[in-house]
């Protein structure tokens, strides 16, 4: 029969070993990097009652890298509070990029309003990106009246969009799109354009009508249509507008409402905006700047008003 201090010495080298091997598991646990569930790729980073709204959401197309234009958007005509008294939402899908994976993480986690896709971002993939953000969207927000398309580097006129949705919720159940649209553009046969398209390709010399691709705006019954053509169509044409807007719209007999009047392209009026005339201004490259300029004009001019309103009764 062993003597107690057998025991003893046993039971030390048992929790020894117990202690040894707790160690090693912990170390272990400790130098995987853990997968949360959040951070999975291709998790959805929409909270529902961040992104979906009574009459629209809009779905702003970024690029990983622009972490910085995405907050400028939060703080100025995307900002949450104001856009939720309109009964609107904002959204923003993304591509992968390893680079800045860990910004755009913080940024999903925290406001709840980023949709990363497994995609690389870049051009000749935009037409599935998109495709798979309305996807997504229509997904998460079934009751809403209107999806609004737009890109980043996009001023959008909130209060004018709203007034301009309400007047079309009659005719949501129309199979259009409304935007800017292009009439009877041509195809690029040009080798080292990046809009370049074969013969092989399309035989067609002209492209159907589409919509600009800065902003559009689109209903459940389009969205139906479009999505349930995209999944047997392969996108051959690498401008999403072209091949969302046109030659899927054509395939599922969506018509385009013009309404050219309310965009901005090079030449961008303030006061065009402000006074609601223009909804969607394209800035381009130096859109970080130019967004806060604008929306601080037009925050401003819609004081003046009210004061005046005021003063008048």
């Amino acid at each position: 029969m062993p003597s107690q201090r057998q025991l003893f010495h046993s039971f030390l080298m048992c929790s020894f070993c117990l202690g040894f091997l707790y160690v090693i598991r912990m170390r272990t646990l400790h130098d995987t990097p853990r997968i949360l569930p959040q951070f999975l790729p291709n998790a959805s980073r929409f909270r529902p009652s961040r992104v979906c709204a009574p009459l629209a959401t809009i779905l702003v197309n970024s690029a990983p890298r622009h972490v910085h234009r995405r907050q400028v958007i939060r703080e100025t005509w995307g900002h949450p509070a104001i856009n939720k008294k309109l009964g609107l939402a904002v959204a923003f899908g993304v591509g992968s990029d390893p680079t800045f994976q860990r910004p755009v993480d913080w940024e999903a986690e925290t406001f709840g309003d980023v949709y990363q896709l497994p995609l690389n971002d870049e051009y000749n993939v935009l037409p599935k990106k998109i495709l798979m953000l309305l996807q997504m969207a229509s997904a998460t927000c079934q009751s809403v009246y209107f999806l609004v398309k737009t890109d980043d580097d996009v001023f959008v006129n909130v209060y004018a969009l709203k007034d301009l949705l309400e007047d079309l919720k009659e005719k949501s159940h129309e199979r259009n799109f409304w935007c800017l649209v292009w009439e009877g553009m041509p195809v690029i046969r040009t080798n080292h354009s990046k809009w370049y398209l074969s013969e092989e390709k399309y035989g067609e010399s002209m492209y159907p009508n589409y919509c600009s691709g800065s902003a559009y705006i689109i209903n459940s019954a389009v969205l139906d249509a479009i999505l349930g053509l995209s999944n047997d169509t392969a996108s051959f044409v690498p401008s999403e507008d072209v091949y969302i807007t046109g030659l899927l719209a054509k395939k599922a007999g969506v018509g385009h409402v013009q309404i050219s009047n309310r965009y901005a392209f090079a030449s961008t009026s303030e006061e065009r905006i402000a006074n609601g005339q223009t909804i969607f201004a394209h800035l381009g490259p130096d859109a970080e700047g130019r967004v806060e300029q604008i929306w601080n004009y037009l925050v401003q001019k819609r004081k003046e008003l009210e004061n005046e309103s005021l003063g008048g009764l």
